[in-house]
């Protein structure tokens, strides 16, 4: 005999081999770790993106002017992007991949900020509808990071 196994039987009588238990035990627990953390995520609903807005808010609207300013508001966007619906979840990664191109620039290489402006005139359009949402939902002015009324 070449190769030793030792084996076991089932429940059924049947013999099965040690380590085609311990594969499907494996199985059995990486099926079980994958739900836990599917379960673990913050749900993408409009209540729980307001409530990490409300969070980020009193820097939410600063202009970032240095480079450590960009990469606190990628980090802000970033933290967004795990509970942004639906609704608004392209426009939302539009704004934060700009924040990572920006976050990347260097300064004296011209196709470099030609890079970061051109895309900044391409995600507008995101940029106001994310602010629109943000004011009539969450009652939060991204623009100035000023929490107002609701409009609607």
């Amino acid at each position: 005999m070449i190769f030793r196994t030792s084996v076991r039987f089932n429940s059924s009588n049947k013999c099965v081999p040690d380590y085609l238990k311990r594969a499907t035990n494996l199985i059995i627990l990486s099926c079980l770790a994958i739900s836990l953390a599917a379960c673990s995520q913050t749900p993408r609903t409009a209540t729980n993106f307001c409530r990490q807005l409300d969070k980020e808010t009193p820097f939410i609207g600063d202009p970032p002017v240095t480079a450590a300013d960009v990469a606190a508001m990628l980090a802000r966007y970033q933290r967004l992007s795990k509970a942004t619906p639906l609704v608004i979840e392209d426009e939302w990664k539009s704004l934060t991949e700009l924040l990572a191109v920006a976050s990347r620039v260097k300064s004296n290489d011209p196709e470099s900020v030609q890079a970061v402006i051109d895309m900044a005139y391409s995600t507008e359009k995101a940029s106001l509808t994310v602010a629109k949402w943000t004011l009539e939902t969450c009652g939060i002015d991204i623009s100035s990071g000023l929490k107002v009324a609701p409009t609607s």
